[in-house]
């Protein structure tokens, strides 16, 4: 009888212990209530405007408790923070020169710029809520922007830098200024073809008004670079 009660009493305590690891279901969903949370604030965004981003309205729109989003998150900074960092909202290198994408030809400055620059509008057109956010960004500074903008600035210099690894980059021209200028006109015209549909004769709805001013970026830059 001792040996028994011993067994059985062994048996409760192993079952008593907390298992080392989370099952993985509960992984799996924690991960899958951080993504809809995480969409949940660009949903909002696209819908209502930055006045209406909030705990209560994310939590809302993605069907969660907002417990949650102070468990997983912290709090309304970290969650924008979060969003900024891991959400759909900026490109990273792969979507502009990754290797698996066309090289630019000639393998020149100019060539390199009008190719990122294209895929960068290419890009942008495909979301709406990013050049909302921009849009915003131009007469409102919060949280949201602040994040966004510094997920921005880093991703961008670095695919500079690793683009500019794959030419000469000639002495005296300064790349990361052609590429700020071309980028924030880029930018600008993306957000002003929402409501208007030409600029200086340009057509920024047809591929051709765009075509026009990639040709103009690489012309430029290996003036630039030649001089």
């Amino acid at each position: 009888m001792v040996t028994y009660h011993l067994i059985m009493s062994k048996r409760a305590t192993v079952a008593k212990r907390p298992s080392a690891k989370p099952p993985a279901s509960r992984v799996r969903d924690r991960a899958e209530t951080e993504r809809r949370i995480l969409a949940a604030i660009g949903e909002t965004l696209a819908k209502s405007g930055f006045q209406a981003l909030g705990v209560n309205a994310i939590a809302k729109r993605a069907g969660v408790d907002k417990v949650l989003i102070y468990r997983y998150f912290g709090g309304l900074d970290e969650l924008l923070a979060a969003y900024a960092e891991h959400g759909d909202f900026w490109y990273r290198y792969e979507d502009i020169a990754g290797e698996k994408l066309p090289p630019a030809k000639p393998n020149t400055p100019g060539a390199w710029m009008a190719l990122a620059m294209r895929r960068h509008v290419a890009w942008l057109k495909s979301r709406p809520i990013t050049l909302e956010i921009m849009a915003w960004e131009t007469i409102e500074r919060n949280d949201l922007t602040a994040a966004l903008s510094r997920v921005r600035e880093e991703r961008g210099l670095a695919i500079m830098r690793r683009v500019a690894s794959r030419f000469e980059v000639p002495q005296g021209l300064d790349l990361a200024a052609l590429v700020a200028l071309f980028a924030a006109a880029t930018n600008y015209l993306l957000i002003r073809a929402r409501g208007i549909r030409q600029f200086q004769g340009l057509d920024l709805r047809r591929e051709e008004g765009w075509d026009r001013l990639f040709a103009a970026v690489q012309q430029a830059t290996d003036a630039m670079a030649k001089s």
